[in-house]
């Protein structure tokens, strides 16, 4: 490796997209010639992927900038990702940040970095984007499982969320373009795919006669791939043909994560949610019952406008009663520019952690039982390409998204591997490599 060559570092805040992208620039700073240093380490362009999802997601995005220039004042700071594309004027003003660039120009980064003319400036656009922009990537940086991303933006506006105006509307990718890619990845060795999008439900809405269950019948042909998931999937948009699918593939995952946010139909007509508490409710034991040990996860959002302790009393119930097995909790967090930002009804921030603190309670109670269904039982885990410092066991997860900790060899990373079950305590689970195991192969592209 050239020690002259430029070097370059990365820091991504918020989603599996903002993790998706910063892969892509990698690649493409390393095809330029760029050194990766690690965050932390001085270097010539350091390139921050920012989340606005929440106030604290925007304080953090400052805070990462701000830290940039500080380990490398005499480099290049790049602010990217949604809060570049929703606030660029307050980056801009920051004079830690040398470069914003917004959503509709994110593949030009190498371009406007090349540029001294664009030191300085910001590169956001209102314009619509109307085409997917195509973003291969075709190594995930020792990881074992391969994202592509299928679909971005979104058309559905609820009243809370920023996405819209951060990532703008729906648009999805080719049929033929999402099988390429699957192709390729399974080419270089990867054994899991995910699906990530911002809307994925929606993919397909503006194709010409392919939509989401295409895809996902179209995978399922693909020779060589063990298994695929979707990174997440609303309710809504779930049809009956879609569970029929699920329920008698070989090769999806038995893992949905189904955003809830609210139990409570006053909530949901608050929050613009195209659902009532009945209706998710039946979606998730019809999956329950039609794939008995699916593990099903949600979003749930504490103390948006107008949350009673009747309507939070409702939210608590459903997820007590229905088969709900990972909860992520998080707090209302108003946005400028959405509906719900000039709503009355605010909920005291003191109330908002005691009803999120219950809410992870019940997570943990709900994750603990459906990981002790599973005791004794010996499953596939994928192992990731690291172990668990400490015990230096492998970690890695089921098809239904069980963590599972076990000792084995090196080969067995990469690789899904046939383990039993053998503890299950509150926050672990553990087991141990199945005898005579014929998983265990070296997974060749990141070895």
């Amino acid at each position: 490796m050239n020690g002259n060559a430029k070097t370059v570092s990365f820091y991504t805040l918020g989603c599996k997209l903002n993790t998706y992208d910063t892969e892509w620039y990698r690649e493409q700073f390393r095809r330029e010639g760029y050194r990766e240093v690690g965050f932390g380490r001085q270097a010539d362009v350091t390139v921050v992927n920012t989340c606005t999802v929440t106030g604290q997601g925007a304080a953090q995005s400052r805070q990462m900038l701000r830290r940039a220039h500080r380990i490398s004042p005499e480099g290049t700071v790049v602010a990217m990702g949604c809060y570049a594309q929703t606030d660029p004027d307050v980056l801009v003003e920051m004079p830690e940040v040398d470069l914003v660039v917004g959503t509709a120009e994110k593949t030009r980064l190498l371009d406007l970095i090349n540029d001294t003319c664009s030191i300085g400036r910001s590169f956001v656009t209102r314009r619509r984007t109307v085409e997917f922009q195509e973003m291969d990537i075709f190594n995930f940086g020792g990881r074992a499982r391969a994202f592509v991303k299928i679909q971005e933006g979104c058309n559905e506006f609820c009243s809370f969320c920023i996405i819209p105006f951060a990532r703008g509307r729906s648009r999805s990718r080719s049929l033929q373009s999402c099988l390429d890619q699957v192709r390729r990845l399974v080419d270089a060795g990867y054994q899991e795919v995910v699906l990530a999008g911002v809307h994925i439900g929606d993919y397909g809405a503006d194709l010409d006669g392919h939509g989401l269950l295409d895809l996902f019948e179209s995978i399922e042909r693909i020779e060589g791939l063990r298994r695929f998931r979707v990174s997440s999937i609303e309710a809504s948009y779930i049809s009956d043909a879609m569970v029929d699918f699920f329920s008698s593939s070989s090769r999806f995952c038995r893992h949905l994560h189904i955003p809830l946010q609210s139990g409570d139909d006053g909530i949901l007509t608050s929050m613009r949610r195209p659902y009532t508490r009945a209706r998710y409710l039946a979606l998730i034991e019809t999956l329950a019952e039609r794939m008995p040990e699916i593990g099903l996860g949600a979003d749930v959002m504490v103390g948006f406008p107008g949350e009673t302790d009747e309507a939070f009393a409702n939210t608590f119930d459903l997820i007590e009663r229905g088969p709900l097995a990972f909860l992520h909790v998080f707090p209302f967090s108003p946005r400028a520019g959405t509906f719900a930002a000039r709503m009355g009804g605010e909920v005291d921030a003191a109330v908002k952690k005691r009803r999120g603190a219950l809410l992870r309670r019940l997570g943990a109670r709900k994750t603990e039982a459906f990981n002790r269904r599973f005791t004794g039982r010996t499953m596939n885990v994928l192992f990731e390409d690291r172990r668990e410092p400490g015990t230096g066991y492998l970690q890695g997860v089921t098809d239904n998204y069980i963590r599972v900790f076990a000792p084995g060899p090196e080969s067995a990373k990469n690789s899904i591997v046939s383990v039993r079950l053998t503890d299950v305590q509150p926050d672990r689970v553990t087991g141990e490599l199945a005898d005579g195991n014929p998983g265990i192969r070296r997974h060749e592209a990141l070895s």
